[in-house]
């Protein structure tokens, strides 16, 4: 069976041999499931917060709206069920997805490092297969497993000429590694002998970002933010595999905070992963993906003199990969809070989210997501 971290369709594949096969190609061929480069903030609204929260690094202009100086660190456990032909299946992911700081260098600038997981490359399956040795014809089962990512490290700069507008510009690397480790165990070990393959896949890639935030009306507020991809490579022990792009990436919010302590947000995201599509094999196909999402901070009850701080959102975004002609469709509900410690010099968030994943007929798979942050001001 599958598990560890999976891309969705992966998941959903263990229970079908053709399925289980082209997402086996998918996977060798460097895609991963997406997270999203969300902040435990932003997640607590599903994903709305994420182009004006400086802890997400989407929109580099977040990182001067009200700025201060602070490190933060994000551990999302999830808990997933995958349901086929009346049997279920689970299991138990974590990721470390987020961490980063903020500085800021006067009233003005401000830099900010990040590094967030962009493609989760860890995952496990198997299935039974069959070879032929002369004539005879000897079952056996063949096991793949994959350990890895590839990260996006981002440094950041932005800039407020004054307190209505904010602007950002970002360079990206995209570090990453895999061991990809191949089993044929055979029932009859007294005549066939198991076979252990072991390969390590790295990768490499670099983008440029840039974002703007503005306050257009009093209370009201539009963002908008793009990253353009650079070259990614692909490499086999040392030795260059093959060539593709980063995805381009653009996104949009609009935030009304015209009542006090209250943000409401409403944002999109478009990411062009077929620019990926050059590293996969036939039958294997990467496509562009739509993110929308809203949700809702609102200040609660005060602790120790500050507001604990409430979040409610949901989300629906396409998966950039197809099962046959099929689209994954994945849709979130979640909710959050953020809880001042210390006088405020640490926050400690914590979200919470239900998410559905479907694109295969008589196969879902339900997921329960938690995510933790921690952010401390120096």
């Amino acid at each position: 069976m599958r598990k560890g971290l999976v891309i969705c369709v992966a998941t959903l594949a263990t229970f079908s041999a053709s399925v289980g096969h082209a997402q086996g190609s998918v996977s060798l061929q460097g895609f991963g499931y997406p997270p999203g480069e969300l902040s435990t903030r932003a997640l607590g609204t599903a994903g709305a917060l994420g182009d004006i929260d400086a802890r997400s690094p989407i929109n580099p202009a977040a990182l001067a709206i009200r700025p201060a100086a602070q490190i933060y660190a994000q551990y999302d456990p999830e808990f997933r069920t995958v349901t086929a032909g009346g049997v279920s299946s689970g299991t138990t992911t974590a990721r470390l997805p987020n961490i980063g700081g903020v500085l800021p260098m006067n009233d003005h600038f401000v830099i900010g490092f990040s590094a967030a997981t962009f493609l989760d490359r860890t995952w496990e399956t198997s299935r039974s297969r069959t070879q032929v040795f002369g004539t005879d014809t000897v079952p056996f089962n063949e096991r793949l497993k994959s350990d890895g990512a590839i990260t996006d490290v981002r440094f950041a700069l932005a800039y407020a000429p004054n307190s209505r507008i904010h602007v950002g510009i970002a360079l990206h690397a995209f570090p990453g590694s895999m061991q990809l480790t191949s089993n044929e165990l055979f029932p009859d070990t007294a005549q066939y002998r198991s076979i252990t393959q072991i390969s390590e896949i790295s990768f490499s890639g670099n983008a440029f970002s840039a974002g703007v935030e503005a306050e257009v009306l009093p209370g009201l507020s539009v963002a908008v933010s793009g990253r353009k991809g650079g070259t990614a490579k692909m490499f086999a022990n040392d030795s260059l595999l093959t060539t593709a792009h980063i995805p381009d990436s653009y996104s949009g919010s609009i935030a009304f905070t015209g009542i006090p302590g209250t943000t409401f947000a409403i944002r999109g995201q478009h990411d062009r992963w077929s620019q990926l599509n050059s590293l996969s094999y036939v039958g294997t196909t990467a496509t562009d993906a739509n993110d929308v999402s809203a949700g809702v901070e609102s200040n609660g009850p005060r602790l120790g003199g500050f507001p604990l701080l409430l979040r409610i959102g949901a989300r629906r975004r396409t998966l950039p990969f197809q099962v046959g002609t099929q689209s994954v469709q994945e849709t979130s509900f979640g909710g959050g809070i953020g809880v001042p410690i210390a006088y405020d010099r640490v926050t400690f968030d914590i979200a919470a989210l239900h998410t559905s994943r479907t694109g295969v007929a008589g196969v879902t798979e339900r997921a329960y997501n938690l995510s933790f942050g921690l952010q401390v001001h120096p």
